[in-house]
């Protein structure tokens, strides 16, 4: 379903979460920005498998949530930083650790856990909501934050929705 430029899916697994992560993830170029936002095991992390499989840069199972290191990142057809950001204490704290160079630079950053951060985030960016529906299955809400992102939805919704 498309209103405006939000399209909602429901995930009836990991992997079709990982499928719909790899779709989004061919579709991403240079400077797009995704801020993941789901409670602990919405599957935040299974979807950003997902997009570093489709942009190329590793296989999903190499993918880990960053939570401790706080930034991996994966070298694809174009870089991607995977940025956890559930125990920092603010969007300062994210710039301490060099955050602008990665959400402005020459690659695609992902940014779970981005409602702790708003203030980090650019003015564009994709806004991708996880939530639990049942063990297995998850609502996945995806919002173009700008027109940048406009045509990512289309694209996805003419896959999904047909």
């Amino acid at each position: 379903m498309l209103k405006n430029n939000t399209m909602f899916f429901v995930s009836k697994s990991s992997a079709e979460t990982v499928k719909f992560g790899e779709k989004l993830g061919k579709l991403l170029t240079n400077g797009h920005v995704i801020a993941l936002i789901g409670d602990l095991g919405a599957g935040k992390t299974t979807m950003t498998k997902g997009i570093v499989r489709g942009l190329d840069a590793g296989d999903k199972d190499k993918v880990k949530s960053p939570t401790f290191s706080l930034v991996h990142k994966y070298n694809g057809r174009i870089p991607v930083y995977h940025i956890d950001a559930y125990r920092l204490s603010g969007s300062k704290e994210l710039l301490e650790i060099g955050s602008d160079e990665m959400v402005f630079g020459d690659g695609v950053t992902i940014i779970e856990w981005a409602d702790n951060v708003p203030e980090s985030l650019p003015e564009e960016y994709l806004k991708i909501t996880l939530t639990h529906v049942s063990e297995d299955q998850r609502k996945i809400e995806v919002c173009g934050c700008g027109k940048r992102y406009d045509q990512i939805i289309q694209r996805l919704k003419d896959y999904y929705i047909g």
